[in-house]
């Protein structure tokens, strides 16, 4: 089983000559759950066989290793190439002196068993038996006119405490909570790839969808932005709105509230890093090969189909039968494929941002030699605008850490600041015009940050001791992704909702994984993908799948 730890986060203002808030948290003893132990693909009665066939996978991210730990378990000889110096693609990390950053999790869809997502994640192992999840009972908290609000994770009592706060917001408070409460056991089908889903799970589905309805024509027509503006109350506008992106449909903000609001969507205790250098210990301890610092150049095809790879360093063929892309799909098309294959699923999205929409971020990391008592997730409004690229930044998304030892050493305490950025291109000419310029800007966000975050956390003026910034070009030039984004192509109010397949027309033997080919992408999708492409392999090899 892996630990559920629930946590009361309950925040007192003290008086200080400044006026500034202290905040006190309290844990109420841990929770235990069970969960079901690792699920296989399996070939006959025993969990392993062995086959002739080589596949080899490009990238070490979630995706990546997802499908090196299915390949291996259905028995194929199996290699990773990866070009950064560790495995985890976006589900990464980083050590700044007593400080690691995280770089990825926010919350994990799975956490919670019975499910066949958490089937997934403990397969591979991202989820063991002593895996601590932590489950706060605000899923995010804010401050207005000296006091604190929260959006509780308890759904009965987010409709009380919003009834209390906004009386004038009954109806709409009425409409979200009957449309989290629909969401809140519909399961992503997971199973098989979607092309060829489980038709017990698809009933399964079929079911809860029929019994949890559709919003209203009205509201479903609606963007979360949209949704969220038809609240009278500033506190509930602002806790809604540091959950899902303002841009996608309605819906995803109930669904999103709908996991959370259900007990799933907990944080793993270690961080990003430590989750996905699990799934890479299964993989090798099953027998797959990774090769770090190795950067692809070219699949090659012959006749229509995919025989192998060349590196940057070494134009020789690394042959194999079977080449399983598990990187961003501009990278696919335009570099390892050098833009001679269409995909018109691709190119709908590329070229149509406003529908499908590249969600990046300035990520802001703050190392304080001093104990916070915090809320895990707040969402602040700034006291001073900042224009980034002439556009100004609304929110300030913060997290601290204070519940896992893993993030600061010796009474130190970690805060991260979440920026939505959407300016990789101001970012990127910055940096080519001038680094100094580069830098400059970073510096002056930071600061920006620091002197809003100071009211709330006093600890700041003498304690600060590191400051860490990545902006969507660092994320573009340690994890190659398509202009620094952390997810995939979110859909935006009006986008279709269609399923990759997992395919480039004319290439044979060429299977796609990763967040790219799926909705909405993420963790969870780049997971379920990399199992799909295991699946497709072995219904073409006749190797039958459970």
């Amino acid at each position: 089983m892996n630990k559920i730890v629930q946590v009361r986060t309950g925040l007192l203002r003290s008086a200080r000559n400044d006026a500034s808030p202290h905040h006190h948290i309290t844990t109420s003893p841990h929770h235990h759950i069970t969960t079901s132990p690792h699920h296989h693909i399996t070939t006959s009665s025993h969990h392993h066989i062995t086959t002739s066939k080589k596949v080899i996978i490009i990238g070490g991210g979630i995706s990546g290793l997802t499908a090196g730990v299915y390949a291996r378990l259905a028995g194929f000889d199996t290699e990773i190439y990866e070009s950064h110096h560790q495995a985890g693609g976006n589900c990464t990390g980083w050590t700044r002196g007593a400080y690691h950053i995280d770089g990825c999790i926010e919350w994990v869809t799975g956490s919670r068993d019975n499910s066949s997502l958490h089937d997934i994640w403990t397969t591979t192992g991202a989820l063991t038996p002593e895996t601590e999840v932590f489950l706060p009972e605000e899923i995010v908290s804010t401050f207005h006119n000296g006091k604190t609000y929260h959006l509780h994770a308890d759904i009965d009592l987010l409709e009380e405490t919003f009834l209390q706060l906004s009386p004038e917001d009954a109806p709409m408070i009425k409409k979200l909570v009957k449309y989290v409460r629909q969401k809140q056991h519909i399961k992503i089908p997971v199973k098989k790839p979607f092309e060829r889903p489980d038709l017990c799970e698809l009933a399964r589905l079929g079911y809860h969808m029929l019994k949890a309805g559709m919003p209203d024509r009205a509201t479903g027509r609606l963007s979360v932005g949209e949704f969220i503006a038809r609240f009278q109350s500033p506190v509930i506008r602002r806790l809604l709105s540091c959950t899902v992106h303002p841009d996608m449909p309605s819906y995803a903000l109930f669904f999103s509230l709908g996991t959370r609001t259900s007990g799933d969507g907990g944080w793993v205790n270690g961080g990003s890093l430590q989750f996905a250098n699990r799934i890479r210990q299964r993989f090798e301890a099953l027998g797959g090969v990774l090769h770090l610092n190795k950067a692809v150049r070219e699949i090659v095809i012959k006749n229509r189909k995919a025989t192998g790879i060349r590196l940057h360093e070494d134009p020789a063929e690394i042959p194999a039968d079977y080449i399983i892309p598990a990187i961003d799909a501009h990278a696919l098309l335009y570099k390892l494929l050098d833009g001679k294959y269409r995909s018109a699923y691709f190119e709908k999205r590329f070229n149509n941002p406003d529908k499908y929409i590249i969600s990046a971020v300035t990520h802001v990391a703050l190392g304080v030699n001093a104990p916070l008592n915090a809320p895990h997730h707040l969402c602040l409004e700034p006291a001073e605008p900042f224009l980034l690229n002439g556009a100004p930044i609304p929110l300030l998304n913060v997290k601290t850490y204070g519940h896992d030892p893993a993030f600061a050493a010796g009474g130190r305490s970690l805060i991260t600041v979440l920026l939505r950025d959407a300016h990789f291109d101001y970012w990127d000419a910055l940096k080519k015009q001038s680094p100094e310029a580069y830098q400059q800007e970073k510096e002056r966000l930071g600061a920006w940050v620091i002197k809003n975050l100071s009211p709330v956390f006093p600890a700041l003026n003498g304690h600060l001791e590191m400051i860490d910034i990545a902006t969507p070009l660092t994320f573009h030039r340690y994890c190659h992704t398509y202009k620094g984004a952390y997810m995939s192509f979110l859909p935006g109010a009006h986008a279709r909702q269609e399923f990759n397949r997992g395919r480039i027309k004319g290439i044979k033997n060429l299977y796609l994984a990763g967040q790219w080919v799926a909705p909405t992408g993420g963790l969870p999708m780049a997971a379920a993908t990399g199992k799909f492409a295991i699946q497709r392999i072995c219904r073409k090899e006749r190797i039958p799948v459970k």
